[in-house]
């Protein structure tokens, strides 16, 4: 669990960090502006990107803390709906409250990490969840897939670093900022990080 934690805390600084140097180079207003800003080679904003995974890693978070908060830990927690979701909203135009939202998350993934108490660094039996998904665009119903929270928490780190790939591509083609102004591995998979590490 220390290390799912890990990996998103890790993810939330980059994210954090990006939206602090767009505020160093481009000024407040500038960078609000930015943050707002569609790339036409991806079709969204840094914004759009930002609350959409955060939508996810949110939800699994906060899944994770009432799993840490239950005595009974091999029952169903909960549920999470991905896709009952709020587009369009304040998260993905406002680059201030971007940032606070990713400071909460950051402070409940903190919070999770001080609470852990086993040896392993984990919640001793995983936790069981099901995550629901829409599936088919022609059909609106969702889809429950049986998992844990330890599972989800995996999974949304695994889409926020495919999602940060993106931002990446918005940062360099469309807001003006070169790659070397990015957060270290900024949108990069570790898998990739690693491999390319090797071939140095």
């Amino acid at each position: 669990m220390r290390a799912l934690i890990k990996s998103n805390l890790a993810i939330l600084s980059q994210k954090i960090a990006l939206l602090d140097i767009l505020v160093g180079k481009h000024g407040a207003s500038q960078a609000s502006d930015a943050f707002q800003k569609i790339c036409p080679i991806v079709g969204a904003s840094i914004g759009q990107h930002y609350r959409h995974s955060m939508d996810h890693v949110e939800l699994a978070a906060l899944v994770a803390s009432s799993a840490q908060d239950s005595s009974t830990q091999q029952q169903q927690i909960g549920d999470l709906h991905y896709d009952l979701r709020v587009r369009g909203g304040t998260l993905e135009k406002d680059l201030v409250e971007s940032r606070k939202r990713l400071c909460d998350v950051t402070d409940v993934f903190r919070s999770l990490n001080t609470t852990i108490v086993d040896e392993d660094g984990g919640i001793p039996t995983p936790t069981p969840v099901t995550a629901y998904f829409n599936l088919a665009a022609d059909d609106d119903a969702e889809i429950g897939l049986p998992s844990t929270v330890e599972r989800e928490l995996g999974f949304c780190a695994h889409h926020a670093i495919h999602h940060l790939a993106m931002v990446r591509i918005i940062c360099v083609q469309t807001v003006g900022l070169s790659e070397h102004e990015l957060p270290d591995g900024f949108g990069r998979a570790p898998s990739t990080i690693l491999f390319d590490k090797k071939q140095e």
